[in-house]
This record gives structure tokens, sequence and C-alpha cells, in this order.
């Protein structure tokens, strides 16, 4: 190429630069939707993301939970719900699972529970039981809120599944007197 061609060229290169430049001056992005995509899902309903198929197959609730490090009591209820998780691509090391009521209000699961999330291998069903710590009046309309990461669910793929709790429930399942022991994050038997 000869010197009279590359001054050409760099010219161009600098001319589209600026072009660019003058382009995204003049439309500046303002806001990035980043909202994450919601997947709904009921007790019972196979929920798919991108990273994993998550199943709500119970909600019980109890007054104690029985750990490996003794029994755990609340002044209000433990709401446990029954998972069963089928990672794909790659295994599922620490979702974040949450628990929202009707005033979003979130409840974290609680770590006096001893609760572990054990990496889930890719492709096979894995079953948890999650504890959350809730007030009488987070019963009634709750939803679980599983995502891959606890930091950032940034336009990723995240399940919203209602556990079906109705007004007429609440008393019923506030007033147990129920132990739940515990199990561990296992692999689901056929």
């Amino acid at each position: 190429m000869t010197w009279p061609a590359r001054i050409g060229m760099g010219i161009a290169v600098l001319a589209a630069l600026a072009v660019g430049q003058t382009v995204d001056a003049a439309l500046p992005v303002e806001h990035v939707d980043e909202r994450p995509f919601v997947r709904a899902g009921g007790i019972g309903d196979r929920v798919p993301t991108r990273y994993a198929d998550v199943t709500v197959d119970a909600v019980h609730t109890a007054e104690s939970l029985d750990t490996p490090q003794g029994e755990v009591g609340t002044p209000g209820r433990w709401l446990v719900v029954d998972l069963t998780v089928v990672a794909w691509r790659r295994p599922l090391s620490r979702p974040a699972i949450s628990l929202e009521d009707k005033s979003g209000r979130v409840f974290d699961v609680d770590p006096r529970t001893g609760y572990d999330w054990s990496s889930a291998p890719t492709g096979v069903r894995w079953r948890v039981q999650a504890p959350f710590e809730v007030p009488e009046d987070a019963l009634r309309g709750a939803t679980l809120v599983f995502s891959r990461d606890a930091n950032d669910d940034r336009r990723d793929d995240l399940a919203r599944i209602d556990l079906g709790i109705e007004p007429g429930d609440v008393a019923e399942l506030w007033d147990t007197q129920q132990v739940i022991e515990l199990s561990p994050a296992q692999m689901a038997t056929p």
C-alpha cells in the first residue's frame, strides 16, 4: 500500500470515529433496561429458566425446625418450601432463593437453620428444603423468587413461583405445632 493510500485510510478511520462520536452524543442512551426475564409458575409447575428448571413441590409451616445444630424456634412460623431443581449446562452453585410477600417484603433463607446449598450437578434432580422465618401477615400470597446469582439478576432469568397460600389457608398454616426436620440438599431418588 502506498503512503498516500495509508494516509487516506487513516483519515477515513478518523472520520468514521468522529461520525460515531457525533451520533453517540446526539442519541444518548439514558436508560438501559436491566430487568430480569421473569418466568412465572405455581406449586407443581416446572418453571424453566436458562440455567435450571425449578419446581416447588410442597409448602409446610412449622413452629420450630430440627437441625443438625439443634432445635431452632421462632416467634413467627417457619415456612419451608420443598424444591426440585435441575441445573442445565453447568452446576448451579449458590442461587438466590428468597420469599416475597404481598406487600413487597423480602425474606431470605435463615442461616440459623443450617441451610446449605451444595452445588447442584448438571442434569440431576436436586431436592432442597428452603426455610424462611415469617410473620403471620407474610403468608397470604407469598411468592418464592429463585435466581442464579444473589448479587446480580440483571437481564437474566428469574423464577417467581406463587405458593398458592390464600387468605383462608393462613389460619390453618399458622396454627401448627409441627416440628420439621430439615434434610440437606440431595439428589432426588426416582
